[in-house]
């Protein structure tokens, strides 16, 4: 047993020589290299363990940049969007009047009507950006401008037609118009990274702040298919005026917000040039509502005056919205002068989704919210230098 034991001590002295040349081989790689990346002794010991640039890079940035340039772009957007106010109509027909003039009338069903609305409009806009690349790890700094102006009127003509409000003056109309008027403006600011998730695959997230303004107003007119009376004493004595019209209904509202906006953009590449790309986009609003009146009259022809039916301010209102943005759309791009400009010209559709933004003031119920929209195509240009 002696002589078995003998025999394997040369064996096992030379296993522990083994691993400890091992580990002190690996202990001296380990404090010549950083993560992967080869650093002789020298620099690391000009630079400590830590330093940055060192590491290998795990996300590349996408650009896109160009070379020798002053690494600032500019957009351009010409944009033809839907908007779509919710909660706007103006005018319905299909029902009776309340006042018969025979007995086959009382019995009598109503026509087939409709529901008339004014709030949407498709309209031309435009968005204007400037983006600056920063050399600090890829990252960007894109602020952008967007414009828009829809104006929407129609018109409702028929027998027994009538305002579907709250409002309620007695009689029917024989012609109702409504007109809708939006200033729709914008601010987006982005702090955001592009860079390469595979060979084809880029996705840059991008945080910052969003802010607008807009004014919303809402105007019917309804001519009275008759006279409108309006009793009053005079010398104690009952009479009767009776006003020709028309009828004027005027809603409107003022609106500001600023807030949080993230999200990401993302691009697949099919080649060099061409690439399929989308953008998704949250952001929440704390917004003030101001000048939200609510006036109603009557003219009359004949004596040239109007009668005053509604007059309500209510003042400010201060809540948190939020909106939704989505696009998605076809891009080309191509760099020239020996890399020292680049072109990208891309067309998409893109939709906006403003929750719960309506705000018109109603004479019962106060102020029911309603969604607004934009959507359409939308085609922009850049170009950095």
């Amino acid at each position: 047993m002696e002589m078995k034991l003998r025999k394997l001590w040369p064996l096992v002295g030379a296993l522990c020589l083994s691993v400890s040349t091992a580990f002190a081989h690996s202990t001296t790689q380990d404090s010549s290299s950083t993560y992967g990346s080869s650093v002789d002794s020298s620099s690391q010991s000009e630079q400590g363990t830590y330093q940055r640039g060192t590491f290998r890079e795990i996300t590349p940035p996408a650009g896109p940049r160009v070379a020798h340039g002053a690494d600032v772009f500019i957009t351009a957007d010409f944009i033809w969007w839907k908007a779509s106010e919710e909660g706007l109509p103006f005018s319905r027909s299909g029902v009776n009047a309340v006042s018969a003039t025979s007995l086959a009338d009382v019995f009598s069903s109503p026509s087939k009507g409709k529901i008339a609305s004014a709030g949407e409009d498709w309209a031309p806009g435009f968005k204007v950006g400037l983006g600056l690349n920063m050399g600090h790890d890829g990252w960007d700094v894109y602020a952008q401008y967007t414009w828009l102006h829809p104006s929407n009127t129609k018109t409702q003509k028929g027998t027994n037609l009538d305002y579907p409000g709250a409002i309620s003056l007695g009689g029917s109309y024989s012609e109702i118009q409504g007109k809708w008027d939006l200033h729709f403006n914008v601010i987006d600011l982005e702090l955001g990274r592009n860079f390469y998730l595979s060979q084809f695959l880029t996705i840059r997230p991008h945080i910052g702040f969003k802010g607008t303004w807009q004014d919303h107003d809402w105007k019917i007119t309804a001519k009275a298919a008759n006279p409108i009376d309006i009793s009053y004493k005079d010398q104690e004595e009952s009479k009767i005026k009776s006003l020709t019209g028309p009828v004027h209904f005027n809603k409107h509202y003022d609106v500001w917000g600023i807030g949080l906006r993230g999200g990401f953009n993302i691009a697949w590449y099919m080649s060099k040039c061409w690439s399929i790309y989308g953008d998704l986009s949250l952001s929440t609003l704390w917004t003030n509502y101001h000048k939200q009146t609510l006036t109603a009259k009557i003219d009359d022809k004949t004596s040239g005056k109007s009668r005053g039916v509604v007059n309500i301010d209510n003042g400010n209102t201060y809540t948190c919205k939020y909106v939704g943005e989505l696009e998605l759309g076809l891009r080309w791009e191509t760099w020239f002068y020996d890399d020292n400009y680049h072109l990208a010209v891309q067309a998409g559709w893109e939709q906006q989704t403003w929750i719960n933004w309506s705000a018109f003031t109603t004479l019962i119920g106060g102020t029911p919210y309603h969604d607004f929209s934009v959507q359409g195509p939308n085609l922009k240009f850049r170009f950095d230098f």
